[in-house]
């Protein structure tokens, strides 16, 4: 973006999504959050050709979504569900908030209003999230584990309940065993930045992994706690397929091929196993943060001090999404009183 004589001028929509995929890498966002953004935000790109962000209004912003819908129902004979829809939805309002937030949002020469905010995402009724039961949660944990970067990443996630992008931000120095905490500093809400006690299980866990990153010259405290071998933070699709990896080991929510394809690494599209085989298991690494709030819920926990434990904006999120447990709790507790 530049002036000319005292005009502001805009780039394409095919040069804001670019720099939007480039700035959620920066971010170290989920990878699964970008392939989900990516062909969305491509389309929106190729649709809109060589127009600006800026010159686009609600009404387009319709048009589009028409598009796409119609664009979904002659590749696969079928309607796209509400949650298909709201998707897509989510992934233009976020490039149209880092637009915004990036003072991106300009046409003829002026800023003009985010045309998202007119937009109305579909109501949707939320599903419960999915954790380990104790039987899976005890046979990922006592898995053999190949490499010290596989059991780090495991335990860490599964006793500390951070969310991958928390956990992969974190300096070594933040990591203090000294004091017994995590402190997280880089979350995607205010309150999600707290101190995170290191749990007994986990001591252990990382007083080994400091020791690995010591014996590989990485013992910098402003360092990254995950460092690669050459000292460069982890990627989130790095500490997906290991997580993923571990657990298909594990025989924990493992994912069968359905092509029949004789190489381990590549499978027809449309085979669960996904076209680069890399989707063993089910499991990712918000299943071991939802894990985690799960086993202190059930170790009778406040919901108050789980809810701060994992970073979340209000109660009421942790609320509804640990609903059905709540519900298994408040039974086992009357009928306790009941019987006593």
């Amino acid at each position: 973006m530049s002036s000319t004589k005292g005009q502001i001028t805009s780039l394409t929509v095919r040069d804001a999504v670019q720099a939007f995929e480039a700035h959620l890498r920066f971010k170290r966002r989920a990878h699964r959050t970008i392939i989900q953004y990516r062909p969305v935000l491509r389309e929106f790109a190729a649709w809109a050709d060589s127009r600006e962000p800026g010159s686009i209004r609600p009404a387009d912003i319709q048009r589009f979504l028409s598009h796409w819908v119609a664009d979904f129902v002659q590749r696969n004979g079928r309607e796209p569900s509400d949650s298909a829809l709201k998707n897509v939805q989510v992934a233009l309002r976020s490039l149209y908030g880092y637009l915004h937030d990036f003072g991106l949002l300009v046409h003829d020469g002026r800023y003009v209003p985010n045309p998202m905010l007119a937009i109305d995402l579909p109501s949707i009724e939320q599903k419960q999230n999915d954790w380990l039961r104790q039987a899976e949660d005890e046979a990922l944990l006592g898995a053999y584990m190949s490499t010290d970067d596989e059991r780090i990443i495991v335990w860490f996630l599964r006793w500390s309940g951070l969310r991958i992008g928390e956990a992969l931000s974190l300096p070594i120095k933040d990591v203090d065993l000294a004091e017994g905490l995590i402190y997280v500093r880089k979350s995607k809400t205010p309150r999600g930045k707290r101190a995170v006690p290191i749990a007994p299980q986990l001591r252990p866990q990382i007083t080994r992994w400091l020791e690995v990153l010591a014996s590989r010259g990485l013992y910098e405290p402003n360092g990254p706690f995950f460092a690669t071998r050459t000292g460069k933070p982890w990627t989130a699709q790095y500490a997906e397929k290991i997580i993923r990896r571990v657990a298909h080991r594990a025989g924990v929510r493992v994912v069968s091929c359905t092509c029949g394809s004789k190489k381990s690494t590549r499978h027809e599209p449309g085979c669960p196993r996904t076209k680069s085989g890399e989707r063993l298991s089910d499991v990712t690494p918000h299943t071991l943060r939802r894990t985690f709030g799960s086993y202190l819920l059930n170790q009778k926990v406040r919901l108050e001090v789980v809810s701060a434990l994992l970073g979340h904006s209000s109660t009421q999120i942790t609320e509804r999404a640990y609903a059905e447990l709540q519900a298994q709790t408040i039974r086992t507790e009357m009928l306790d009183a009941l019987t006593a």
